[in-house]
């Protein structure tokens, strides 16, 4: 049965959604609701709250999904085999069917045998499948062998038994849910074998195209606790995962994945644009690095990454620097670059995203709408690696050349940081010249520039997740009283200290306090945490923050008096100055978030926020700078609604209801059954549970006082309202004033002689660089003088004191024009720790192998620095020890 992509994603969710009664929900986003996760990789990545015991299953309790994954960075990454084998991709769609403690291995394994003979129509003898061996901990999964070979009648000699490593799925942590796994592999015949030899070429045996995997049946009945002692699940759990890429290959009988319905039109336009041909012929390069003249590879890859790109972007994911703005980045570089070795000079990839839309827009509804969107970030993103491309290219050839075995680590950075090059795109383009790149240096340069991520160091996960869940579950979370109160009685429901429970905790100490009731509003939703005070006769703590746990609200406390232990009754006090400016700070965020949607278009999306009590930040995406007149009018625009004091509402509604009012939701925020949705007049209306202001009225005044780019496509602005506007807007004009006064000129006047001044100061600063090279020159006769032959050639080495490294450049360039087949070698101490060194060499001489990058390059390492550039010229700097 020839079944297309599209016919086969309908016929899984049919066939479990109308035959077996599941719930079918969408894919989740590719941005996970996990902060340890930095894509979503698995079809069960959006239950997991639910397998570990966090949330409550869904109704009923069977669910089935076509998931939208990538693995294109961390730990899951599958990139560097894209296009080399049949069958990896940065994307792919993951079936799955989950049970929540409903039905277990009787009915899904005779399911599974079903859909796949009968809905797929796959011929039974080509089927075979894995289950778990066992090993010296757990039992051999006999269950599983006995409903394969008796209830549904397959073979006992095509039911293998494999090793933990290969069928036993988790824990996901060292301690959690987990069980066997059975694999369902089919046999695609003798010409995809690696060997004519059955104890060579089999399942378990290699990795070849033959015996292809294409469902894995997880059964989660076990539970790995903290002695790594398995014991069995009270509710057990079913996990699958059917790869739709790979089921198309076999229902279409191609050669590999990309050759089917759900990737050909793509690479066909690949091919269209570059005019390079697809061969279709078969390539085992899956362990070799040299891809040279290997064109349907780069075409692969190039396809792969396109999808990729156009999904993780629909996804609200914009380039930069950091996170999965990083792995967007890296991917559409590392395409473009394959581009360039098919000859595609000029943007190509975002002429793929209409063909990417046409296979999958009438699944996945935001990549069709968002098509302009996508290919604008594309192209910007193409232009801008194209600027630095050839130069970084040639840089990078040239220290291959240069190299014995291993890139030095600074120049990948160097690379990196001025030419856009991602460390893991040198070192693919490195490994395929037979050599490294040395990392570790690399990732200590990365640290000297300052490029370190900040950590939160209030961790709330400072105790095992099975206390905070078994606590959580047994009070059902804390009640948070705060939207309408900022007092409230409330119940100490546990106490933790240094990762540990805690007793009872002493005066001065610090701890971390879970309570029945709180007025106190956790960190979520860009909001930051409340602070104040809990008391009681017997004791007084201070709040400095508060976090969310699942539902727990967890209170950091410093005991100022008595003692603190469960059980304990206190009074809770928000710090109501700090909440108020905070409130301020959130309503802002709503007003400016319409501002520039107002402004802008409906394509902009928040990004991130972070709002308190001293100012509002706020991220999203667009594709341009925002010019002064663009901030003044979205400033005014934000003055006339908070002027016409417009009442501020907010709904409790299921989410289902605040999706038909068209509130403006936050991509990748998780939003329960159950959502808050504000509304701003009638000019904003988002979900948020956060804090706000009655009217918008109350805001007061706002003040933007910084706006720049954070990451390709994507702004940050930052802004004050209210009181602390107030004070930021006094202190401009108190600088304004100074200013004036000291310049002698009035307010309006005074740009217009600061451009006279910087006018000034620049013609003066060139005099000053033409006279100071003039008097370099005289020394041209004396360098001359000094010069010394070796053989047919002359050298000219010379320490010129305090001279400025630009000199030593001009001067080394001017010596080899007067002194023909020389080499000319000059150092100067700036400053009292730095060493500058410059090299030129004649022409002619370069030809004779003469390198001055490589002599540069040793004259640096005696004075602990580095240093490059071309055979013919090149500078180092150094340290004064």
């Amino acid at each position: 049965m020839h079944l297309s992509g599209n016919q086969i994603r309908d016929k899984y969710i049919a066939y479990f959604r109308d035959k077996r009664g599941h719930l079918h929900l969408p894919s989740s986003s590719l941005i996970p609701d996990n902060p340890t996760l930095l894509l979503t990789s698995a079809g069960m990545v959006q239950f997991v709250p639910i397998f570990l015991g966090q949330a409550n299953p869904t109704q009923p309790p069977r669910a089935v999904t076509a998931q939208k994954c990538a693995r294109a960075g961390g730990k899951d990454s599958d990139i560097e085999n894209v296009g080399r084998t049949a069958r990896h991709h940065s994307f792919f769609e993951m079936m799955g069917n989950f049970s929540f403690g409903d039905y277990f291995k009787a009915e899904i394994i005779p399911w599974a045998w079903e859909f796949v003979t009968i809905d797929l129509g796959f011929n039974p003898k080509n089927l075979s499948v894995t289950i778990f061996g066992g090993d010296e901990q757990l039992p051999p999964d006999n269950e599983a062998f006995e409903i394969w070979h008796k209830k549904v009648g397959l073979p006992a000699e095509r039911i293998i038994r494999m090793p933990k490593k290969d069928n036993f799925w988790g824990p996901p942590g060292p301690t959690g849910p987990c069980g066997p796994c059975s694999e369902i592999y089919y046999d695609r015949g003798p010409k995809y074998a690696c060997s004519d030899d059955p104890t060579k070429c089999g399942i378990g045996k290699c990795e070849c195209d033959r015996y292809l995997e294409f469902w894995n049946l997880v059964f989660m009945e076990l539970f790995k606790n903290e002695n790594g002692v398995y014991k069995p699940l009270a509710a057990k759990n079913i996990d699958t995962g059917l790869g739709l890429d790979r089921v198309a290959l076999i229902s279409q009988d191609k050669q590999n994945t990309f050759e089917t319905d759900l990737l050909f039109p793509i690479l066909q336009q690949v091919s269209k644009l570059s005019g390079v041909p697809y061969s279709g012929k078969k390539s085992d390069i899956s362990n070799n690095k040299d891809l040279t003249d290997n064109t349907d590879v780069y075409l692969k890859i190039i396809t792969d990454h396109a999808r990729c790109i156009t999904f993780l972007i629909a996804d609200g994911i914009r380039m930069s620097n950091i996170g999965r703005g990083y792995v967007l980045r890296f991917i559409t570089r590392r395409a473009a670059r394959f581009g360039r070795l098919l000859g595609l000079k000029e943007s190509f990839l975002y002429k793929l995203v209409p063909a990417v839309v046409s296979v999958y827009g009438g699944h996945y509804k935001e990549v069709a709408i968002n098509q302009d969107l996508i290919q604008e970030v594309i192209k910007e993103e193409e232009e801008r690696f194209a600027r630095t491309i050839e130069k970084g290219i040639n840089i990078l050839d040239e220290l291959i050349a240069n190299s014995l075995k291993q890139l030095e680590g600074q120049a990948v950075f160097n690379l990196y940081s001025t030419y856009g090059f991602p460390p893991e795109l040198t070192r693919e383009i490195a490994e395929e010249h037979g050599k490294t790149i040395d990392i570790a240096a690399f990732e200590k340069a990365k640290e000297e520039h300052g490029e370190v991520s900040s950590v939160n160091k209030f961790n709330v996960n400072i105790v095992s997740d099975d206390y905070l869940t078994e606590l959580n579950n047994r009070s059902g979370g804390t009640k948070f009283v705060g939207y309408d109160k900022l007092e409230s009685d409330v119940e100490v429901l546990g106490v933790t200290s240094k990762g540990k429970v805690a007793e009872e905790i002493g005066e001065n100490e610090e701890a971390e306090v879970i309570l029945d009731t709180t007025p106190f509003y956790a960190e979520s939703g860009g909001q930051l945490g409340d602070i104040g005070i809990l008391e009681s006769k017997e004791a007084r703590l201070r709040v400095l923050d508060t976090k969310k746990h699942n539902q727990l609200h967890i209170h950091k406390v410093r005991i100022e008096s008595g003692t603190l232990k469960s059980g304990q009754k206190l009074r809770a006090v928000v710090d109501n100055v700090r909440r108020q400016a905070t409130v301020l700070h959130h309503s802002t965020a709503h007003v400016f978030h319409a501002a520039i949607r107002d402004l802008f278009g409906k394509t902009v999306m928040q990004a991130g926020s972070q709002v308190g009590p001293d100012t509002m930040r706020f991220d999203f995406t667009l594709d341009k700078q925002p010019t002064a007149a663009d901030l003044q009018r979205i400033e005014i625009m934000m003055s006339e609604w908070i002027r016409s004091n417009l009442k501020v509402e907010t709904n409790v509604m299921s989410l289902e209801e605040a999706k038909k009012t068209g509130a403006v939701a936050m991509f990748g925020e998780k939003y329960g059954d159950i959502v808050r949705v504000v509304r701003m007049g009638d000019f904003s209306l988002e979900f948020c549970g956060g804090t706000h202001v009655s009217n918008v009225g109350q805001i007061g005044p706002i003040k933007i006082i910084s706006e720049g780019s954070i990451a390709s496509g994507t702004r940050r602005i930052e802004a004050v309202a209210g009181p602390v506007a107030w004070q930021y807007i006094l202190q401009q004009l108190s600088y304004l004033s100074n200013a004036s006064n000291s310049l002698r000129s009035r307010p309006a006047d005074l740009a217009a002689q600061i451009e006279k001044l910087k006018e000034q100061l620049k013609e003066k600063e060139r005099l000053a660089q033409s006279l100071q090279e003039q008097l370099a020159m005289t020394k041209i006769p004396q360098l001359l003088s000094q010069a010394k032959p070796i053989g047919e050639y002359s050298v000219i080495c010379s320490n010129l004191g305090t001279a400025p490294a630009e000199d030593l450049k001009s001067l080394a360039q001017e010596l080899v024009k007067h002194e023909s087949k020389s080499v000319v070698v000059l150092a100067s101490a700036p400053s009292s720790d730095k060493v500058a060194i410059a090299c030129a060499v004649d022409p002619v001489l370069v030809k004779d192998g003469i390198n001055a990058g490589a002599i540069v390059k040793t004259m640096a390492t005696v004075v602990g620095g580095s240093g490059g550039g071309r055979p013919d010229f090149a500078q180092a700097g150094g340290q004064i020890s």
